[in-house]
């Protein structure tokens, strides 16, 4: 197996295991005072497609960072083997509805909440904290797929740091080079 298919692999149990390491991503965007870089949850990996999915209020900073710049930065760090795994590529909103709404089913009542508040993410709060309106939580609901482009893995070791670029060819392969960490 080559290194590529080992990231996928853990990209993928990463959206499972709540646990995992490479589970909360830092996601930067260029926003409009500079770079942006924010925790957020890994979703879905989709090795086939080099797809990441996130979920985000519509509302939210991020949505018009990606707008006015598609292109997205995220770190993933695991302590336990001192790996690094940086990761860029184009995100967009999913357009289907239908992927949407499924998505949106399988999250829990009480984790739907987030999406429901009357002010947007971010937004100063004035007097009292702004209440909420479940009936708009899902129209909040957007689905983020990262369209991964480029990767770069950093492994930390005493023996010996190792650092490996994987860049698209033609065909779509990932193409592996060594760097001097």
């Amino acid at each position: 197996m080559n290194h590529a298919e080992e990231i996928w692999k853990t990209l993928v149990r990463a959206t499972v295991d709540k646990k995992h390491p490479w589970r909360v991503v830092g996601f930067g965007t260029a926003g409009q005072h500079g770079p942006q870089v924010r925790s957020v949850i890994l979703r879905g990996a989709n090795p086939e497609e080099r797809q990441l999915v996130f979920y985000t209020d519509k509302r939210s900073q991020k949505i018009s960072d990606i707008e006015n710049d598609p292109r997205v930065a995220l770190l993933f760090w695991n302590a336990r083997n001192n790996t690094q795994l940086r990761v860029c590529g184009i995100a967009g909103q999913q357009a289907s509805e239908l992927i949407v709404n499924s998505l949106w089913l399988r999250i829990p009542d009480y984790a739907r909440k987030d999406y429901a508040t009357l002010s947007a993410p971010g937004s100063v709060i004035e007097t009292s904290p702004s209440g909420i309106a479940l009936e708009n939580a899902r129209e909040n609901f957007v689905v983020l797929n990262v369209m991964v482009e480029y990767m770069e893995m950093l492994r930390l070791d005493r023996d010996g740091h190792v650092r490996i670029a994987f860049a698209l060819n033609e065909m779509n392969e990932w193409i592996q080079t060594e760097l001097i960490p």
